[in-house]
């Protein structure tokens, strides 16, 4: 059975954590299916350092229960962070 999903995003803050080079980004999240029906809606926390950009795992596990579709927000996510990651 294969799905497709649209997701939006929008960073919404973004703050220092630990050490200077590295911040968290805390991105408002929406997930729908192809027939409209919203999957999740809520923030996913993201850090975001000088060697990569790292989704919190627990705030992709709580959203979403499909282990394909974690990967798939994962990897969105990720992708959409990257060229916002020297404005944050």
């Amino acid at each position: 059975m294969s799905e497709d999903y649209a997701f939006r995003f929008h960073i919404k803050d973004s703050y220092p954590i630990d050490k200077p080079e590295t911040k968290e980004a805390v991105v408002f999240t929406k997930i729908k299916t192809k027939a409209g029906d919203i999957l999740f809606e809520g923030d996913v926390r993201v850090h975001v350092t000088s060697i990569g950009i790292f989704p919190v795992v627990k705030d992709i596990a709580s959203a979403v229960s499909n282990k394909s579709l974690r990967q798939l927000l994962t990897a969105e996510v990720k992708r959409y962070v990257r060229p916002h990651r020297n404005f944050l």
